[in-house]
């Protein structure tokens, strides 16, 4: 069969996808992956005209049609579909992905055919049985109208064994990128640093239940269907790496996009960072959950040449971890796994979540005590405002509670900037930002507690809460920006690292560089927070 593959996302990434063309290459299938990527991050779809007739004009020799997207990719999936219908195209399409896992029925109203969960196995029967020209009604996974009903079908049993799965596919040749009005063939120049910093799943599923995250909810979709959380081997991790290096001297740094890398046992941990450090040994990124945390773990990584380790807070009350957010993580725990990063000087990025409707402003200020105390710079700094996704148990809380109606409007149209950020945040989220800023600039805990005083006082809370003080907060933000980027970073910081990627390709990698610390606080949330991590796009932070 001839089949394409789009993806829906901003970057051009789509790690399912590459997983799925993957495997109906190894059934024989003649398959095109088509990355729709924007030249800005956008929920919009900004498709120029020329653009959207030459895809219609790709894909009319396709058999068959899956599009993946998120729930801020939703409406550019919808335009990709309705161009196509609109064209005349017979062709099934079938979407899949976080959103439509989440929201099959919805998707539905736009697709022929929903994939819910994982899906290199429905794509697999789903291309046999069109090519053997069969109905595919009953295909486990599927959700799909017949006779004007809509037929939901069980997921299949989950694979235990990843090894098996075929590498993902990185054959260019079959691969082709949006640019502004044509498609070019894939390159690693193209492809927007994938190749550059190349993203690898060692891992899925997360034994975490967290009300804003998608995995509650796959949680209860695959009950009954096998072992949620299941590990790739070692050596077979290593030998993807090995790989692609080998097809791709590009390739600098290797993000491990996992829900969670750290589930893995001390021992196991230990084994992969010996095989790393003698076989790979680029910089690595991954994410960490505070409860999975342990020196022994830490002390193994740590000999590695660690460009970041990202760990979601969340919040800094207890009260809003177990009661609102269903994440029991006692702040000594926390505040521990912040330590053990900082002792051992490996390069940290933490998470907070804001915006949140059902937390009281006591918590919130519970948050802004427990930055002052325990934060310790030089760290990534990410605050995102919660957003209600499909599916998960927030957002059904909200639907509940009449905080939302049928959806959140802003899950579905933005990928965040720090504008959409600041403009929504309220007062007290506007001095958590400034209370870590301070912190992570080194700013003594005493000092930043008696600014929380004053902030948090009932007098200067009645005169600085106001409408006019956030646009003010958000205009030094954007000087503030402006300085950093046009003063500091364009003439200075950027060269640097141009020197550097010159450096690793002619001599191999420099291992104090990938070390340096990295302080800044982004306002740029995910559109991934609180959806299962698909790993499209390169600011999709982790939620652990």
């Amino acid at each position: 069969m001839h089949i394409a593959l789009v993806a829906t996302f901003t970057h051009p990434i789509a790690l399912g996808l590459r997983y799925i063309s993957a495997c109906l290459k190894a059934r024989g299938d003649e398959v095109e992956m088509i990355f729709m990527r924007s030249r800005r991050d956008t929920a919009e779809a900004d498709f120029s005209p020329p653009l959207m007739a030459e895809l219609v004009e790709r894909l009319r020799p396709a058999d068959l049609v899956g599009m993946s997207l998120m729930t801020n990719t939703f409406h550019r999936a919808c335009v990709l579909t309705q161009t196509i219908r609109e064209a005349g195209l017979k062709t099934p399409i079938i979407w899949g992905g976080p959103h439509p896992t989440m929201a099959p029925e919805e998707s539905l109203e736009v697709a022929d055919m929903v994939c819910v969960g994982e899906g290199e196995q429905a794509m697999l029967e789903l291309a046999e049985t069109l090519e053997a020209d069969r109905d595919p009604t009953g295909i486990a996974g599927l959700t799909l109208r017949r006779n004007g009903r809509v037929i939901r079908n069980p997921v299949a049993p989950l694979r235990d064994d990843l090894d098996e799965y075929p590498f993902p596919d990185y054959d260019l040749d079959t691969h082709c990128v949006a640019m502004r009005d044509h498609f070019d063939r894939a390159t690693p120049q193209n492809l927007r640093g994938a190749l550059h910093r190349y993203r690898i799943e060692t891992a899925r599923g997360c034994p975490y239940s967290c009300t804003f995250c998608t995995n509650a909810a796959l949680l209860g979709v695959y009950s009954g269907k096998g072992t949620w959380v299941r590990k790739r081997s070692n050596d077979n991790i290593i030998r993807e790496i090995e790989t692609a290096r080998a097809r791709f001297p590009t390739i600098e740094a290797v993000n491990i996009v996992d829900d969670l890398f750290f589930i893995r046992g001390e021992t196991e941990m230990e084994e992969f960072s010996r095989l790393y450090e003698s076989r790979v040994n680029l910089p690595l990124e991954l994410d960490a959950h505070p409860n999975t945390i342990s020196r022994r773990k830490v002390e193994s990584l740590a000999r590695l040449p660690i460009a970041l380790i990202s760990m979601g807070i969340q919040s800094g009350s207890e009260d809003t971890l177990k009661n609102i957010y269903k994440r029991p993580t006692p702040i000594e725990t926390i505040a521990e796994g912040i330590n053990l990063l900082a002792d051992h000087k490996i390069p940290a990025e933490y998470h907070y979540l804001v915006n949140n409707p059902f937390e009281s402003n006591r918590n919130r200020i519970e948050t802004l005590r427990f930055a002052a105390t325990y934060h310790r710079g030089p760290a990534v700094l990410r605050v995102f405002p919660v957003q209600f996704y499909p599916g998960t148990p927030l957002y059904d809380r909200a639907r509940r509670e009449k905080v939302i109606v049928d959806r959140h409007d802003s899950a579905y149209r933005y990928t965040y900037t720090g504008k959409t950020h600041l403009l929504d945040a309220s007062y007290l989220d506007i001095w958590l930002r400034v209370v870590l800023s301070l912190r992570n600039m080194g700013v003594p805990r005493g000092l930043v507690h008696r600014l929380v005083d004053i902030v948090t006082n009932p007098t200067v809370r009645f005169v600085l809460e106001r409408r006019w003080f956030v646009p003010v907060a958000y205009g030094i933000y954007r000087v503030g920006r402006f300085v950093a980027r046009n003063m500091i970073y364009q003439p200075f910081i950027r060269p640097l690292k141009y020197l550097r990627r010159g450096r690793r390709h002619e001599g191999g990698y420099v291992k104090d560089e990938a070390t340096l610390p990295r302080a800044s606080i982004e306002a740029a949330p995910s559109p991934t927070t609180g959806e299962s991590k698909e790993h499209e796009s390169v600011d999709a932070p982790a939620t652990r």
